[in-house]
């Protein structure tokens, strides 16, 4: 079979990770291909014998609607001959703007085309002419594929409800390779994974670490953004510097995972929590938000984790010290989360995907 995937681009990301991990996999018994919007390097690593094709050397910067128009039909095009050459059995394409160009492409050429919307558009609604472009456009495709609960339950009012299927993210491959070597020597530590965006919440972390005894205990932060500077000096405010670590982002993210003792997660939403999702899969007791959507599709309150309100720093700050406190608890979160994140491992994953590949081509 060949496939084609299609994204904006192969940076850091979450969605980029779903794309480069089941290209990898599928690469073994298929023909893949990856076309990105614009021209960039893989941050993820890429098995050579898939191919990779680009629209546009240059990210889209119009700023006026008849230039966006005429931006998105010179993408269109542009795809439309990627895909003519590489007639591909079918199309997946990822995040929004980029799956209304692959519907229209494959529509041209009459190519069954599958979308991932990933983002939570119920919480962070588009324009109103984008959303009105969004649901007309994946009228057309053979599947919209969800990642969580939430999502589905909001496409559901815009489309026919069997045309969406939840599947979420595969863990990071070689997580399950290295779960046998975790190091809880010396120090113990708090991880948070995310970018310091707005959303992301981790002031809400750093005032609860600051409210309660943390002897013996460090605070650190993976990955980059706006707000890390603003954050920095928070910690210095609240007196914790000398405990709080920023590391910025990193690819081998899996060592951190191996050296944390607990996992702090305090989105105020999320489309999909790929490093909540990890945690736990790596067996470390996690506390979440209960933010739409992800976080109670993975977290059973107190028997894999916590779940606390958003926002609240009080109640974080409680259950933050009583699990640093309680070995039993911790042992008991650790066990469970491995046990509930076994259906997230990629053979599975791509399993599903698969069936949905065959509905759409049947």
């Amino acid at each position: 079979m060949k496939i084609s995937f299609i994204i904006y681009g192969l940076r850091s990301g979450g969605a980029e990770r779903a794309v480069s991990g089941l290209a990898n996999y599928w690469v073994k018994n298929h023909e893949v291909s990856i076309i990105t919007m614009v021209q960039s390097e893989s941050f993820y690593p890429l098995n050579p014998n898939i191919k990779t094709n680009y629209c546009l050397t240059y990210s889209k910067s119009s700023t006026n609607q008849f230039s966006s128009i005429k931006d998105a039909l010179k993408r269109i095009k542009i795809l439309i001959s990627h895909l003519n050459r590489e007639k591909p059995d079918v199309v997946i394409s990822f995040m929004t703007q980029t799956n209304i160009y692959a519907v229209w492409a494959c529509k041209w050429l009459n190519i069954p085309c599958l979308v991932s919307e990933r983002a939570n558009h119920e919480l962070n609604p588009l324009p109103r002419f984008q959303e009105i472009l969004r649901d007309f456009s994946y009228s057309f495709c053979k599947g919209l594929v969800v990642q969580t609960s939430g999502n589905k339950k909001y496409y559901s009012k815009k489309t026919k409800s069997e045309k969406i299927k939840i599947i979420p993210n595969a863990v990071g491959k070689g997580f399950h390779r290295i779960m046998s070597e975790l190091d809880k020597s010396g120090e113990n530590q708090i991880l948070n994974v995310g970018a310091f965006r707005n959303g992301k919440a981790q002031d809400i972390l750093l005032r609860a670490f600051a409210k309660i005894d943390t002897s013996g205990w460090k605070l650190v932060f993976l990955g980059e953004g706006p707000n890390m500077e603003k954050y920095k000096a928070l910690s210095k405010e609240l007196a914790i510097e000398d405990k709080v670590c920023f590391k910025g982002a990193q690819k081998d993210v899996a060592s951190y995972y191996k050296k944390a003792s607990l996992f702090v997660f305090t989105s105020e939403h999320e489309g999909f929590p790929n490093a909540l999702l990890e945690a736990l899969y790596f067996g470390l007791p996690c506390i979440s938000t209960n933010c739409p959507h992800g976080p109670a599709d993975m977290i059973t309150d107190g028997e894999n984790g916590f779940l606390v309100p958003v926002g609240d720093v009080d109640t974080l700050a409680t259950k933050m010290e009583e699990l640093m406190h309680s070995d039993v608890l911790q042992k008991r979160f650790r066990e469970n989360a491995i046990r509930s994140t076994q259906k997230y491992e990629m053979e599975p994953i791509a399993k599903n995907w698969m069936e949905v590949i065959q509905n759409a081509i049947s």
